[in-house]
């Protein structure tokens, strides 16, 4: 029986991996196992939202010590993970060494895994291969150019990611599969219209704007802050804000001095990171989103709620197209947001959003471990 490690840090990966986890696990012609790099400490956006998801515990789990730059955490898991793949090789727990390993999406933690996989000798797998933004500046587009230069197999969602891929960077056909969205499996999995999060109740909502913020351009200097700060208090004259703040977020205003500015507000509700069960029924019953964050672009656009992206770019151009997502500056927020709203939401389908995207990411696998 084949061996396959499915690698998952932060929320955006178990969110990815789970569905493929309990297909292979459901399908038995493998041994899946589920390894859990800690980038992010326990809690909504980690541990929490796999039990929620149907993966009660891990099967192997890296822990990191707190404190250290980004790129001395990256070489510590890229470590780590070769350590974990090489003390189960063949001369000591055969049976354990895995026969491929299957990595999500662009965090620090799918990078490090794909480097120390292929330095022991493992295939892995790119799980939402091919997204370009084409801005070298973000850290997560370094980390997918990186990740699908080395990988084995490579599984696009889109086929804007397909053509990234095969025409703009050569890959071979041959292992590279357009898969669909496999967060679309979760998502509809999961989202039920009747539901309704306690949040709302608790703060008194109804009518309201849902936003989150954890990019490093707009939240990683008092400068970026202070103009998201502005762009928020605009856009909330019509609507008032629900704002769940990423950790990195909250650390950040607080260090900076803005924790007055940004709380006690009426048009401006914070609260801390919430299950991602309320937060997707949140986009569904919000007027509209304003994010950074590629997850949220998707669920926006499956959701039929328009979203403004408070970035120059996008690696999912598939909701720009259609009609959901619209990207925003500091200089056209305003414009963009009161055209948007007003020509109201004509959102289409995009191809691929099944829910079927785990059986044929399993296919895939299987045919690449048993040719």
């Amino acid at each position: 029986m084949r061996r396959i490690t499915l690698v998952a840090a932060t929320r955006p990966n178990f969110i990815k991996i789970a569905p493929l986890y309990l297909c292979l696990k459901q399908q038995g012609w493998c041994e899946v196992r589920l390894l859990y790099v800690a980038q992010h400490p326990p809690g909504p956006m980690t541990t929490e939202i796999a039990r929620s998801l149907g993966i009660p515990e891990f099967d192997d789990t890296i822990v990191l010590e707190d404190g250290g730059s980004p790129m001395r955490r990256l070489g510590i898991i890229a470590d780590k993970v070769h350590d974990f793949i090489t003390q189960a090789g063949p001369d000591q727990m055969p049976d354990l060494m895995p026969d491929l390993i299957v990595v999500p999406g662009d965090v620090d933690a799918s990078l490090a895994a794909t480097i120390a996989a292929r330095r022991a000798g493992v295939p892995v797998a790119h799980l939402e291969a091919g997204l370009r933004s084409f801005d070298e500046t973000m850290p997560e587009e370094l980390n997918r150019m990186l990740i699908d230069s080395i990988s084995d197999l490579h599984l696009p969602p889109s086929q804007a990611a397909m053509d990234n891929l095969v025409y703009g960077e050569g890959r071979a056909i041959k292992r590279t599969q357009l898969v669909g969205n496999i967060m679309i499996d979760t998502l509809m999995h999961i989202y039920r219209a009747e539901y309704r999060p306690a949040i709302l109740d608790q703060l008194d909502l109804e009518r309201f704007a849902l936003c989150t913020f954890h990019r490093p351009s707009n939240v990683d200097s008092a400068q970026a802050l202070e103009q998201l700060y502005g762009v928020l208090k605009n856009v909330a004259r019509h609507h008032p804000l629900l704002f769940p703040v990423h950790p990195r977020t909250r650390a950040n205003i607080e260090a900076f001095g803005l924790t007055e500015k940004f709380t006690g507000q009426d048009w401006l509700r914070l609260c801390d990171p919430i299950p991602y069960i309320d937060f997707i029924h949140l986009i569904a019953r919000s007027e509209f989103v304003l994010t950074d964050s590629g997850g949220v672009q998707e669920e926006a656009a499956f959701l039929k709620r328009l979203c403004f992206t408070f970035r120059d770019n996008t690696e999912r151009p598939q909701t720009i197209e259609a009609g959901s997502n619209h990207l925003i500056s500091i200089h056209n927020y305003q414009s963009v947001i009161t055209k948007a709203l007003a020509a109201g939401r004509q959102i289409q389908d995009i191809p691929l959003w099944d829910g079927l995207t785990a059986e044929r990411v399993a296919q895939c696998l299987r045919t690449f471990l048993e040719p």
